[in-house]
């Protein structure tokens, strides 16, 4: 007894060198993962992430990253435990019959999931410690914050890995030995070659994909930008993810049903094998196709997403600023506006700083909530996402701030919308009615986004103060103590001087009479490049592990089918079949499986681009040609890269069926 236990660390050194081709990828993507979570940890750990400039923003963004990262890679480790196991059970059941008692069998297994556990444990820590700074940088140099500071190492974060991916060793362990004490001998041997039985009620779950993925995939291309897109956007997620399940199940198996039936077709030697071959094991192969489908999905988007957001930073950053500095004045005051732009040109010249952009434009606002082409009061039980700004606009005032020279006879206007075109020929400003002139589609007021209803705002130009304050008058609007004249301008220099600058101005401009105001944006500009620098950083780690998921599912479903398939091949051979067919068998059997997920992830991409457009815009990103050039480009390099891991996997399974 003694003896046998004494052999059994040996015997599970000795199974997975063996077993290299099988338990080696294995490790590789359990180390990645888990050097990914520990510097993960790492940083969100490190207290110098509160302290340095915008750090809170990307420290947030890593918080979310890990939490996501444990939720992402627990369920895979247990998924891709299962091709081990399975590839295992013959080897397992040989053992039995060979004496091994199930104890002695479970012994070994807990040996051997020490040993990966040590191995897998030791490698990613060891690379965490040489790396972690490294990402760090990366990452601080992505967020535009500074890199002159320190990284510590938490030991709270090492127990904290080597927890998690105890709890994943564990569980799989766990289901490992419930399997094998479950099976006898003879069950174990024959497991490993059993074939998948077709699921029932096919025509049911067929049907049932086909509308889950319509209700998705209709839920992507209405989607707008509203209170309820992140809720939709999850729900389409999931309505998605299940058809793609069920029809990579139970619709394929009605497909290839159909092309049973077509005799022309299937009786051909390479089709024959092709068809029957994958009907016999489709409720596992489809498993595996639906996850590289949404796992090639995750990859594509994540990375369209993140690029695009990063490429396209300044337009978000600057969407909502006119100017990088505004002054803003009571207009009833009579500021004198020449007196405020000389003393700004006069510090600017000082302090080595260029003035460009400048803008001056007064307005009254008011607050309304939109009813077709009415604007009402705001009510107590209104939703605060429908609610409307509206600033009032004399047309002197606009003609001065566009350079225009545009006249409007009483009771006409001029609308322009920051987002969707107002559309309507009249406005009602409460009980006021106003003739559309003309809706305007561009102003240096604000930019102009058709998808954008978060922050939506309209400008209308009235005749004169006396339009304006009936517009106002039903809202509690004043023409002339409700309006603001805002100095606008884009100042360019050395940081430093342009901080001075602006510091001198603020001073100045607050003593004046009628001052409401003073904005810097540059500090708000500043941190949305940290949190979006912070999200490409998470991007990046992420696309990369959607890959590796996915480049390891491929690999084990070429070796599992791979052995499945090499004794049919071999009997093939036996009643006549040539190698040239083998050959073109083979070639279509595995085109045909890995045709499948990618173009179903490549349908799901582009299906769900509108609703990718629609998230974007909750952030102010509303570069839509950007978004499209970057989304076809990661397509096209996916593509490539699939294609490619493909042929590279599938050079195993073409050894493996060559071995007869």
């Amino acid at each position: 007894m003694k003896r046998k236990l004494s052999l059994l660390p040996g015997m599970a050194v000795n199974n997975i060198r063996k077993n290299g081709s099988t338990y080696f990828p294995y490790i590789g993507v359990s180390i990645f993962a888990l050097f990914t979570y520990f510097v993960f940890d790492l940083i969100q750990r490190n207290d110098v992430m509160m302290t340095v400039p915008k750090g809170a923003y990307a420290a947030a963004l890593v918080m979310i990253g890990f939490v996501l990262l444990g939720l992402i890679m627990v369920p895979f480790l247990y998924y891709t435990n299962s091709f081990l196991i399975k590839r295992r059970k013959k080897e397992l059941g040989l053992y039995s019959i060979l004496g091994l008692e199930k104890k002695h069998i479970g012994v070994m297994m807990f040996w051997e999931s020490l040993i990966i556990y040590g191995v897998v444990a030791a490698s990613a820590i060891i690379l965490g410690l040489l790396f972690s700074r490294l990402v760090f940088l990366l990452l601080l140099n992505l967020a535009k914050m500074q890199v002159d500071v320190e990284f510590t190492i938490s030991p709270v974060a090492i127990i904290d890995t080597l927890v998690f991916y105890a709890f994943i060793t564990g569980l799989n362990l766990f289901v490992n030995l419930v399997q094998v004490g479950k099976a006898n001998p003879v069950e174990l041997m024959s497991d490993a070659r059993r074939g998948e039985k077709e699921p029932r009620f096919v025509a049911l779950w067929s049907i049932a994909g086909v509308l889950a993925l319509g209700i998705g995939y209709r839920m992507a291309v209405v989607s707008r930008l509203d209170s309820t897109i992140f809720t939709n956007f999850f729900l389409a997620v999931f309505l998605v993810i299940i058809g793609t399940y069920f029809l990579f199940t139970s619709g394929s198996i009605s497909f290839l049903r159909f092309l049973k039936g077509r005799k022309k077709f299937y009786y051909r030697p390479e089709n024959f094998i092709t068809v029957s071959g994958m009907l016999y094991r489709m409720k596992k192969s489809a498993a595996s196709l639906s996850n590289i489908c949404v796992f090639s999905t995750m990859v594509m988007i994540t990375v369209a997403c993140t690029v695009s957001v990063y490429l396209g930073m300044d337009a978000i950053v600057s969407y909502r600023v006119s100017r990088d500095l505004e002054v803003y004045y009571a207009q009833h005051e009579n500021p004198d506006l020449e007196q405020i732009r000389q003393q700004a040109a006069l510090l600017a010249e000082k302090n080595n700083v260029f003035l460009k952009d400048e803008l001056v434009f007064s307005y009254a606002e008011v607050r309304v909530c939109q009813e077709g082409n009415r604007m009402r009061d705001r009510r107590q039980d209104d939703n605060y996402m429908d609610w409307t700004a509206v600033k009032l606009m004399t047309v002197d005032a606009y003609n001065e701030m566009e350079g225009a020279s545009e006249s409007l006879e009483e009771g006409q206007a001029l609308i322009y919308s920051s987002g969707a075109d107002f559309g309507a020929d009249r406005i009602l400003m409460g009980d006021t009615e106003f003739v559309i002139k003309e809706e305007l589609q561009s102003s240096q007021f604000c930019k102009k986004a058709v998808n954008d209803t978060f922050n939506m705002e309209y400008l209308l130009v009235v005749r004169d103060t006396d339009a304006v304050t009936r517009a106002g008058a039903f809202f509690g609007v004043d023409g002339i103590q409700d309006t603001t004249c805002r100095y606008g301008f884009n100042p360019s220099g050395e940081k430093e001087n342009i901080d001075r600058f602006s510091e001198e101005l603020n001073q100045y401009a607050s003593g004046l009479t009628g001052f409401m105001g003073f904005s810097d944006y540059r500090e708000h500009m500043s941190e949305q490049e940290s949190m979006y620098g912070g999200l490409l950083f998470i991007g990046i780690f992420f696309g990369s592990i959607f890959l590796i998921c996915l480049l390891i599912i491929m690999y084990y479903k070429q070796i599992t089918e791979g052995f499945e398939d090499q004794k049919n091949f071999e009997i093939m051979q036996k009643v006549g079949m040539s190698d040239g067919e083998i050959r073109r068998t083979i070639r279509k059997q595995v085109s045909m499986v890995f045709a499948l997920p990618l173009a179903g992830a490549l349908l799901h991409t582009v299906m769900g681009m509108k609703m990718v457009c629609m998230l974007l815009g909750a952030i102010n990103f509303f570069e839509t040609k950007l978004l499209i050039i970057v989304s076809v480009a990661v397509c096209l390099v996916f593509a490539c890269v699939y294609v490619l891991c493909y042929s590279r996997t599938s050079r195993t399974y073409y050894r493996i069926v060559k071995q007869m």
